[in-house]
């Protein structure tokens, strides 16, 4: 059993790693499908005993390549996956990310949030404003949960059951305040950090680097796998310092 973790799937090449080329993500589909892996609702996760060959499949930031690229490509192979959209950004384009600076992308507005819903795709939050949770003060970390909560639901006219956090950065008190802010689960992306109560799932990040043969290996729990995911998550840091020196934070004045 594991949860994968995807970011943008675009043609174009991008200025990071976690980009994924959709006709590289189709064949990656089709050859877990040949390996025998049977894909799910990440809701189902909480309701089987039987996880052995299960795919949870993820995406994060809600972008709209999303839509264009590999929504298209799940509905033809029958695939679920759940969608975490970081509600501030809703139809805007992802300056919360310094790599914007050269290469602009634009997050799903929600109509086409609310049709990705309506198809049977899970809709998760991604906080608001796609900040590292972990810092904020309870003031703020409860207006991010709560407001983009709130507001996924107005849109989708469905409970949002889980929230993936910021940059895979979490503690004790995010998963307590997330827990009361009325999300059932959370999400991170690193093997490394733990929740203390069971209440945060572990997640594979998938990269621009990665083969149908390394997927299979973070789904069979490899070492080198988890070690290589905790390694490029923890870049994410200079986008976090980056983001706390700008101050750049649209709940500041809230």
């Amino acid at each position: 059993m594991a949860i994968l973790a995807f970011h943008s799937i675009e043609n174009r090449i991008n200025s990071g790693i976690n980009n994924y080329n959709p006709r590289r993500f189709s064949n990656l589909l089709k050859g877990l499908k040949a390996s025998g892996y049977t894909f799910k609702n990440l809701s189902e996760l909480f309701e089987s005993s039987n996880y052995d060959n299960s795919v949870y499949l993820t995406f994060d930031d809600g972008e709209e390549s999303f839509y264009t690229n590999a929504f298209p490509i799940l509905t033809e192979l029958s695939i679920p996956a759940t969608v975490f959209i970081p509600a501030g950004f809703i139809g805007k384009t992802n300056s919360w990310d310094y790599s914007s600076i050269f290469q602009k992308r634009k997050h799903l507005g929600a109509e086409k949030i609310r049709a990705i819903s309506d198809s049977g795709l899970e809709i998760g939050s991604h906080g608001y404003t796609h900040t590292s949770l972990a810092s904020l003060s309870d003031r703020l970390l409860k207006i991010e949960l709560k407001r983009s909560k709130k507001e996924l639901e107005d849109i989708i006219g469905k409970q949002v059951r889980f929230i993936s956090y910021p940059f895979g950065r979490f503690n004790g008190r995010v998963e307590a305040m997330a827990l009361k802010a009325g999300y059932e689960k959370g999400f991170t992306l690193s093997s490394i950090r733990k929740s203390g109560f069971g209440y945060t799932y572990n997640r594979f990040g998938v990269y621009t680097i990665d083969t149908l043969y390394s997927v299979k290996r973070k789904i069979a729990g490899s070492f080198l796998e988890n070690l290589k995911g905790y390694i490029i998550n923890s870049y994410a840091s200079g986008t976090i310092l980056l983001n706390k020196i700008r101050g750049d934070n649209f709940l500041k004045q809230a």
